[in-house]
């Protein structure tokens, strides 16, 4: 899920670097795989607050393209915090927030893509508050 504050920062959350875990050691977004007999957006705001503490209640869904072979498109999200609400990392290393020029790395080539896609959709200036 695409996550940014006011000033249209990026979460982003480090994944731990251990063997068996996709993409080791590297910069994502929040989110995970889907469970059998749930939907999308409950897939994504339960992943959120598993992993980062926010509740999330109105995600809007962005629609992005596959751009890895062999694989499916990702059911991607975003939504609008103030960037105040605290956080509290359930998984993985870190969970800071980046503007868009300053995205660490490494950071897989798919999941850049997936940003630049929906940031395409919903636009990339800061805004004033929303609720989660």
């Amino acid at each position: 899920m695409l996550i940014r504050d006011r000033s249209g920062r990026i979460l982003c959350r480090l994944r731990v670097d251990e063997p068996g875990i996709v993409w080791p050691g590297h910069w994502i977004l929040p989110g995970g795989r889907q469970e059998p007999g749930g939907s999308r957006e409950e897939t994504a705001r339960r992943e959120v607050r598993d992993e980062t503490g926010l509740d999330l209640r109105r995600p809007h869904r962005v629609h992005v393209r596959v751009v890895a072979p062999d694989t499916l498109p990702p059911a991607m999200f975003h939504a609008r915090v103030t960037g105040e609400e605290p956080l509290v990392p359930g998984e993985g290393q870190a969970l800071p927030w980046y503007h868009l020029d300053s995205l660490p790395e490494p950071i897989p080539g798919p999941v850049m893509d997936y940003i630049t896609q929906a940031l395409a959709q919903v636009g990339q200036e800061p805004v004033g508050h929303h609720q989660p």
